[in-house]
């Protein structure tokens, strides 16, 4: 069964037997997943090249007839979405193409009979659409900023670090759980702008002077309560996003959320002019934090690492690009890549509008900036940050650098996924890494 690229939505035709095998509950479609894979395992093609995306319907790992959504869009500003029905002999062929350099993203959603997503219970018990998504390529080496980097994107930066040195280096450190291995804080550091930084320091008990590295993970979009990390062989700090409390009550975060923190990062008036976007301060809680992990005794006082996903994975971006001794970068799903794509007819994602001030806070403008090594894992079918932005991203990058995109995993992942059997398109720079 075959299907080319973006047709007509076709009607939603539901045989008898096709009713009658499809159940209509959440609760009876906990076994059901929907797989896929591509005709080639990297996934890249040549401009107006077919690209073929097969789909199957499988119920307790068995094929089963039934009835997709497929939702196509691609980095030339197309998107449609078609109705098929998938019989159990055969998998669902979708063919799709793209002449220009960038990304195609093809996802498959089970339908019920009366034509709804299917949904079925996820790892914390919420309904989740029963999905699969898989993506191709068209030389992604030649993907670039869809808009240049602000004149002053550095002068902006150095005045925003003369606003953080204006603010004395004050801590409050509080031990909140001790074992025989590890000693917790929970950290309170002055900063500018309406909050402190805030997160968790964890430092291995009986940790000689000079000799650990510095660990610092940044959080997702979210406002929520966060967790302390212990890592053996290093000091590890997980930062706050917005210097609240690490460990309030849940109508303490539901407040903030439907409050002074709704709908953060995306207000169009604040996004307007550099200095007022709400990420500006975000960074220097950030960088503050960094500052006083080099005041600690047990740091080596070389390596300094960051990590994060999604979100955090731009606030580790953002901090290695202004953090010049920086000597890692481990990031997955990153957030805020070319946000100047969306002007363009780029995949949109869940990205704000395009407005100025938004340049001087895009991942892949702070990438260019970064000289230390980066490891990057990512979606090629991630409706969130799509695939593209990300590609721009590593292409931006100068140090040695390696990408890993997977089939099959969006922002969080697919049901039916599994990374160790996932395909994957990986990208290297030098071309051998150790």
């Amino acid at each position: 069964m075959t299907r080319h690229l973006f047709p007509r939505l076709l009607p939603a035709v539901a045989t008898a037997a096709l009713v009658a095998v499809l159940p209509a509950r959440a609760e009876e479609y906990t076994a059901w997943t929907i797989t896929g894979w591509t005709d080639r395992p990297e996934a890249r093609y040549q401009p107006g090249e077919p690209m073929k995306f097969y789909f199957r319907i499988l119920n307790a790992n068995q094929p089963v007839p039934g009835k997709v959504r497929i939702t196509l869009a691609a980095d030339d500003g197309r998107r449609t979405e078609t109705v098929h029905e998938v019989s159990a002999g055969k998998p669902l062929e979708i063919t799709a193409s793209l002449s220009r350099p960038g990304f195609v993203m093809a996802r498959a959603t089970l339908l019920t009979p009366q034509g709804n997503a299917a949904r079925r219970p996820w790892r914390n018990q919420q309904l989740r659409d029963i999905q699969y998504g898989m993506g191709g390529c068209v030389e992604p080496e030649q993907l670039r900023p869809a808009l240049p980097e602000p004149r002053d994107f550095d002068d902006f930066w150095t005045k925003a670090r003369r606003e953080l040195a204006d603010v004395p280096l004050k801590v409050k450190r509080v031990i909140r759980q001790q074992d025989s291995n590890f000693t917790v804080y929970d950290l309170t550091i002055a900063a500018p702008g309406p909050r402190p930084a805030r997160g968790y320091l964890t430092i291995p008990r009986n940790a000689a002077p000079r000799s650990l590295p510095l660990d610092i993970q940044f959080d997702g979009y979210a406002v929520h309560a966060i967790r302390p990390r212990r890592l053996s062989n290093a000091i590890a700090l997980i930062i706050n996003a917005h210097g609240i409390r690490n460990d309030g009550d849940e109508n303490y975060y539901d407040t903030l959320a439907r409050g002074e923190l709704r709908r953060y990062g995306f207000r169009n008036e604040e996004n307007e002019s550099p200095g007022s976007c709400y990420f500006k301060y975000m960074i220097l809680r950030n960088l503050r934090a960094v500052e006083y992990g080099r005041t600690l005794p047990e740091w080596d006082g070389r390596r300094i690492q960051f990590s994060g996903g999604s979100q955090g994975a731009f606030q580790a971006v953002a901090v290695t690009a202004l953090t010049p001794d920086a000597t890692n970068c481990r990031i997955s799903i990153p957030w805020l890549c070319d946000l100047g794509g969306v002007t363009r007819g780029r995949i949109r994602g869940w990205r704000p509008d395009w407005r100025p001030g938004l340049g001087y806070y895009d991942t892949v403008h702070f990438a260019a900036r970064i000289t230390c090594p980066v490891q990057i894992t990512a979606g090629l079918s991630d409706w969130t940050c799509p695939p593209s932005g990300v590609q721009v991203l590593y292409n931006q990058l100068k140090g040695r650098k390696e990408l890993t995109f997977y089939q099959g995993l969006e922002h969080g992942a697919y049901f039916g996924y599994d990374q160790k059997k996932a395909a994957r398109m990986v990208q290297k720079a030098p071309a051998a890494l150790p």
